[in-house]
């Protein structure tokens, strides 16, 4: 297990209040919160300039009475500057140099905004008008804290920074109101605070939670492909199986019929290794097979030939595009390799180690016919091969009328 796997199940399984994202895992995870503001402006972009003139709009309405002189020409400074900083946060925001810095530069925006409604609560002279702007105030920093999806920390910064005009409260000619201005802001921003706090928890425990899954997916597709790739295996000797090989010999004989191209078979047998079992025990045998199978997939190099273990001690090779010669020409490699092996083989009549005998077939695919009587017929030839004393290759070559009906089967006795 990797360490930053060993990180990602510690943080799962012991959950603590805001768990620090893993080293390896801080790009992506700050990728995602990336993605997320980039939603949050697209859907923002319209809404926060019309949020500022609706707000202005509802003063201007039920307030229309109060507005005037130096109450009516801070309001419209108010509301003037935070447009400008909504304006230029969004101009920030549509470019991706900028975009990608978000959570550094959005809280020296959000906090003058608040600030600005803090002064003009503070300076505006009408009670009914100070207290509609100490309203906003709360509005404008639940709008800023939970829809802009900032973290803790960027968050934490806007507020001290819209919370700096407080420091003025002593010089407030209404010390009362000022506190309690002090009080709905604080308030306001610490359940704020805590609700950013909650959802950043929830933030982080569903990303790793993702990429927890991802990565069990990865494992699944992974394990997937290992156990496709062993049930297309054979375990002892790692070669294809049957399966394989009825499946290669099928795709390959339609391809060989529709292109008029030459198809060849070697059928491959350990000749006499039932006594090479009694002799050796069945371990040995095991080991003598795979040693085969190793010879085997030391000649076949063309990535579209198909070398297969048969059943028992026999084995097959399948070579598209192959005329009789060169089928011949490489079941004597074949033979030669194996017998470079030297596997002992004591028991043996033919030869003190270990022999094999190649019967080869090779045919024309054309019309009805099908691969099965290409197999017949390697396995034809190496029964003629047995009976030529093993340790040799016969070969065979079919032709078929264009009807696919077999018109002759011609033995060819190609002795290594």
């Amino acid at each position: 297990m990797t360490s930053l796997q060993h990180d990602l199940d510690q943080l799962l399984t012991q959950r603590r209040w805001l768990d620090p994202i893993p080293e390896g895992l801080r790009l992506a995870y700050r990728q995602q919160r990336l993605e997320e503001f980039s939603r949050v402006v697209r859907l923002w972009a319209p809404l926060l300039p019309l949020s500022v003139i609706g707000f202005q709009a509802f003063t201007l309405i039920f307030y229309t009475a109060e507005l005037h002189g130096v109450d009516l020409w801070m309001l419209l400074f108010s509301e003037g500057s935070n447009l400008a900083l909504i304006l230029v946060g969004l101009l920030m925001a549509s470019k991706a140099t900028w975009r990608e810095s978000f959570d550094q530069w959005v809280p020296w925006l959000f906090g003058p905004i608040a600030a600005a409604k803090v002064v003009a609560g503070f300076l505006i002279r009408s009670p009914v008008l100070a207290t509609n702007q100490v309203y906003i105030t709360l509005m404008v920093l639940l709008i800023g804290l939970l829809a802009l999806q900032l973290p803790l920390r960027a968050c934490l910064k806007g507020c001290l920074l819209g919370a700096v005009p407080f420091v003025a409260l002593p010089w407030v000619p209404d010390l009362r109101y000022g506190l309690l201005f002090f009080g709905h802001y604080l308030l306001t921003a610490s359940v704020a605070m805590f609700l950013v706090a909650l959802r950043e928890d929830k933030d982080r425990l569903m990303f790793l939670q993702s990429v927890q899954l991802r990565k069990e997916r990865q494992e699944v597709q992974r394990l997937n492909i290992e156990l496709a790739e062993l049930a297309r295996q054979d375990a002892l000797t790692g070669l294809a199986n049957r399966r394989v090989f009825d499946e290669a010999l099928r795709n390959e004989w339609d391809r060989a019929r529709r292109h008029r191209a030459s198809l060849a078979l070697l059928m491959i047998d350990v000749d006499h290794f039932k006594r090479y079992n009694d002799h050796y025990g069945h371990p040995a045998g095991d080991h003598c097979l795979a040693e085969i199978a190793r010879a085997i997939g030391g000649v076949v190099r063309r990535p579209g030939d198909v070398a297969a273990r048969y059943g028992g001690e026999e084995f097959v090779i399948l070579l598209p595009g192959t005329d009789e010669a060169g089928a011949g020409e490489l079941a004597c490699r074949l033979i030669d390799r194996v017998d470079a092996l030297r596997l002992m083989h004591e028991a043996s009549p033919t030869a003190p180690f270990v022999t094999v005998s190649v019967g080869v077939a090779v045919c024309l695919p054309v019309g009805s016919a099908t691969g099965q009587a290409l197999t017949d017929t390697a396995d034809a030839a190496l029964y003629e091969a047995k009976a030529a004393g093993r340790h040799t290759a016969r070969s065979r070559t079919l032709q078929y009328a264009e009807s696919g009906d077999q018109a002759s089967s011609h033995l060819s006795t190609g002795a290594h």
